[in-house]
């Protein structure tokens, strides 16, 4: 993961991982085919060691837009790996799967959190599909942000909340 966050996907090899794991690069191949694999394994273990910190956190209390910021500031130094997991995805079915596990989590962390705010007959799949763009921008970006996070969420969420709303009121 440390190599991956130093070097990029394109700067880290198979050889330079199993020197750093202090194995043969033969043997980081028996556990991981390819170098999509490994760079999806490490993916995989940045998203699932920051979300079970977050989830287990007692002080967001389970709150999702709380748990949603906890997760982006955890992450936020693999910034830029997720540009790359988007960029390999069209052409590594492994980094693609890893890629979507992430966007699924943080997805049904935004819907948790403006679920209840709504309006009756609201288009929740159009919901869906802005606020799946908006954080593969989020992600992908490699502009550095100049706020917390946390103000960009609530801009987010009450943009999607707002839309909803006015395309209701139709």
């Amino acid at each position: 993961m440390e190599l991956f966050a130093a070097n990029g996907y394109r700067g880290t090899s198979v050889a330079a991982v199993g020197r750093a794991a202090g194995i043969a690069p033969a043997a980081v191949h028996w556990y991981f085919p390819t170098k999509d694999d490994l760079f999806a394994a490490a993916l995989t273990s940045i998203f699932a060691t920051a979300r079970h910190s977050v989830e287990a956190d007692p002080e967001l209390g389970g709150d999702p837009r709380n748990e949603l910021v906890g997760l982006l500031v955890a992450v936020q130094p693999y910034r830029a790996l997720h540009r790359e997991a988007y960029e390999r995805m069209a052409d590594s079915e492994s980094v693609r799967v890893a890629y979507e596990q992430i966007q699924r989590w943080l997805e049904g962390r935004l819907f948790a959190a403006i679920a209840n705010r709504l309006p009756e007959g609201a288009d929740v799949a159009l919901i869906a599909d802005a606020g799946h763009v908006l954080f593969e921008g989020v992600l992908i970006s490699s502009r550095r942000l100049d706020r917390p996070i946390g103000d960009l969420i609530d801009l987010v969420t009450d943009a999607l909340v707002a839309s909803a709303a006015a395309k209701a009121a139709r």
